[in-house]
């Protein structure tokens, strides 16, 4: 028993420095292009063991945020579109706050995309959500299916709301938001279940046109998915 509470202290530390890490990244500290500084100062700096920094950065070069360069240290890798665009590893995001943010984010964005597809809505795009949520309930047990059409479903109402800038951060947020859809669907047995039922919800709130209740829906659902990650963390 000691021996897996120490595993798993372990664990929880590689990915709270790997955040940490990435947060210094993100606000500046250390730039693209810039070298690390060595495992020993990375270490002091965390007040952390050798052998979790070095999980930390594999784990950071496995995202591609960081690279490693043989013989010379460790990088931080110079930013492409397809870097920005490559989903983090689950495990950073729900090691810390990040994955409740970019729900957090999703929501606040999607509340008022909601509110104007509700409003605004033509057949044609209704006979597009309508096929998005027919291949969501016809998933066959496939989930990759099933979060592909989840996101088509999204993304349907965001690019039908003439905000270009909204539909593209969300576009962006998935890339994300799927690697964080397969942790909670598989510690979560009722994810799936309750995944169908709130867009079916959803989608009957845009038939009716019914802003507000789609407003509900939307907070509804993120908070579901905020709860589901809260339990998870919470168990380990």
């Amino acid at each position: 028993m000691k021996d897996n509470k120490e595993h798993s202290t372990s664990k929880a530390r590689y990915l709270e420095v790997a955040s940490q890490i990435e947060n210094a990244v993100m606000r500046g500290e250390w730039l693209p292009g810039q070298r690390l500084p060595t495992l020993v100062e990375l270490a002091a700096h965390f007040g952390v063991a050798r052998s979790v920094i070095r999980e930390a950065c594999s784990l950071l070069i496995g995202s591609g945020l960081l690279e490693l360069r043989q013989g010379d240290g460790t990088y931080v890798r110079v930013y492409s579109a397809e870097v920005i665009a490559r989903p983090l590893h689950a495990a950073v995001l729900l090691g810390s706050s990040d994955g409740k943010g970019i729900l957090q984010t999703c929501m606040w964005l999607e509340v008022g995309m909601v509110h104007l597809f509700a409003r605004n809505h033509k057949s044609k795009e209704m006979d597009m959500l309508t096929q998005a949520l027919f291949s969501m309930e016809a998933f066959g047990g496939d989930r990759a299916v099933l979060y592909e059409s989840e996101r088509n479903f999204h993304m349907i109402f965001a690019e039908n709301v003439n905000n270009s800038i909204g539909a593209n951060l969300l576009r962006i947020l998935y890339q994300t938001l799927i690697s964080v859809y397969k942790v909670i669907g598989e510690n979560d047995p009722s994810f799936v279940m309750m995944m169908l039922t709130m867009h079916r919800s959803l989608y009957d709130c845009f038939v009716a046109k019914d802003q507000s209740a789609s407003e509900r829906q939307i907070i509804v659902y993120r908070q579901a998915l905020i709860d589901s990650i809260t339990a998870w963390q919470n168990s380990k």
